[in-house]
């Protein structure tokens, strides 16, 4: 069955789905929406698609649309997921989900209520090589520790004013890249308990370039670290995981945004290259076909955002 999608948000990320999305026989493009009208007009034509707009409302009103993507800045997530929901639209959501945990809950409740699929595109989740270390935690026995970091040689562009303001990007590398690493420590682990031991964020104003988080998931200690415009040679993602009998580790190679290895006590397991994109869309579309695959939402990844940044 191919599911019709209207996107909303045509920058990089939003351009780039489209492009997956229209070469994959599960989805078909029917609407796109940006603030900017030139930007969905040249979009629209580029990829064929038969309606385009200026307002996301109108987005929803195309009787066609089954599904949302919604690639927009931060602090619109929340409120037009729900209102996706609200319109009988499934929902596919670039992260952070929200800028706050009651947000957060709010829309996971708004989707229960409307009956109908959020999906937050918490990448690295749905790479194959992440699939191996999931799979390989039970049988190499209770997990010791956990390390996280993703330090990024580059910051986000100048011209992309919204990430450097706290009311509309939430936080900066933080909110940016360690919802990543959040999401992926508590999924792992589905602790029943989570604790935010330190916080260090950088000084910088208005919003952080890096972070350094101390947590307790249940009884193991898990250590985040993320920054941009790193002072490295190259990128590093990776996330390591010791174990009572093993050391697993995943991570990029040579600073690729797109290649992926698992290693454990230095032996390959699996090395992929993969657009990231397409990993999403290929498990979207098994969500909507089949409702145990939805991944689960856990809001308290935002719990800790919210007590790093002393939200209240």
């Amino acid at each position: 069955m191919t599911t019709r999608l209207g996107v909303a948000g045509l920058g990089w990320l939003g351009e780039a789905l489209i492009r997956d999305a229209v070469a994959s026989p599960a989805f078909s493009v029917v609407a796109v929406q940006d603030v900017v009208p030139d930007r969905g007009r040249e979009v629209a034509d580029r990829y064929a698609v038969p309606w385009h707009g200026d307002r996301y409302e109108d987005l929803l009103g195309v009787p066609d649309v089954q599904a949302v993507l919604i690639c927009t800045p931060n602090h619109l997530h929340a409120a037009q997921a729900q209102l996706a929901l609200q319109a009988g639209k499934h929902a596919l959501v670039q992260k952070p989900l929200a800028l706050s945990a009651a947000d957060a809950r709010q829309t996971v409740a708004a989707a229960h209520g409307a009956g109908r699929l959020l999906f937050v595109d918490y990448t690295y989740r749905f790479l194959e090589s992440m699939a191996v270390l999931r799979d390989l935690l039970p049988s190499v026995g209770p997990v010791r520790s956990m390390r996280a970091a993703f330090h990024n040689i580059y910051g986000p562009g100048a011209e992309k004013t919204w990430f450097f303001s706290r009311s509309t990007a939430g936080g900066g590398a933080l909110t940016d890249l360690g919802v990543h690493l959040l999401d992926l420590g508590l999924w792992l682990l589905r602790p029943g308990r989570v604790g935010l031991l330190t916080a260090k964020l950088s000084a910088e104003e208005p919003v952080e370039h890096a972070a350094e988080l101390r947590l307790a998931l249940d009884e193991v200690p898990f250590e985040v670290a993320v920054s941009w415009n790193a002072s490295l040679s190259s990128t590093q993602i990776c996330l390591e995981v010791e174990t009572q009998a093993a050391m697993v580790r995943w991570e990029n190679l040579d600073g690729s945004f797109f290649r992926f290895r698992t290693v454990r006590d230095g032996e390959l397991l699996l090395d992929r290259e993969t657009t990231l994109r397409d990993d999403t869309l290929r498990a979207f579309a098994a969500a909507l076909a089949d409702p145990s695959l939805v991944p689960v939402i856990d809001t308290r990844v935002y719990d800790m955002l919210d007590q790093a940044y002393g939200r209240p």
